[in-house]
């Protein structure tokens, strides 16, 4: 499992400087954690801050399944 995940890491390096897209959509990825941190760090969020916050964590999940096809995509190519 180990061997896996180096492997994993490996590939994101490769793509990270290999494939802008696959670049653009992990640095997208990072700035939607940045902004649903800052909702996270408060006690009570109005309804309109939730559903700010619901609907950055479905963007932010749909930038993960993106990435992750994209690796799965890379790790065939190079089998």
């Amino acid at each position: 499992m180990h061997q896996m995940h180096v492997s994993e890491d490996a590939l994101k390096v490769k793509l990270r400087k290999q494939d802008p897209v696959f670049a653009e959509l992990e640095l997208a990825h990072r700035r939607l954690d940045d902004q649903l941190l800052q909702y996270e760090l408060h006690v009570y969020l109005s309804p309109e801050d939730e559903q700010i916050r619901r609907e950055l964590q479905k963007k932010k999940l749909a930038l993960k399944d993106q990435l992750e096809a994209l690796l799965r995509h890379e790790a065939g190519q190079t089998n």
